[in-house]
């Protein structure tokens, strides 16, 4: 994200502004201190003028972030809810 935005010109405060969130919650999902959810990664892309694909994808240590994130949570759940978990997950793929 901060290739991106500097390969713009712009300024921390100014991507911030312009994707209407604070500029020191952008310095922390710069340093990998924070993960955006969705919405707000979506308004960073539009505010960078590239795809959320592109951004996520450029950014690996967001995504392992957001893997590890995933897996902790699954770590720390009950067998009955993986299963839960599981299906619920084939049901939304199909």
């Amino acid at each position: 994200m901060k290739t991106a935005r500097e390969g713009r010109g712009l300024t921390q405060r100014e991507l911030a502004e312009t994707a209407r969130i604070a500029d020191k919650y952008l310095s922390r999902i710069e340093l990998g201190m924070a993960t955006p959810s969705v919405y707000v990664a979506s308004r960073l892309a539009q505010a960078l003028g590239v795809s959320l694909d592109a951004l996520v994808v450029s950014s690996p240590k967001l995504a392992d972030q957001e893997l590890a994130s995933v897996l902790r949570m699954l770590n720390a759940l009950e067998p009955s809810e993986i299963e839960r978990v599981r299906r619920i997950l084939l049901e939304v793929l199909r």
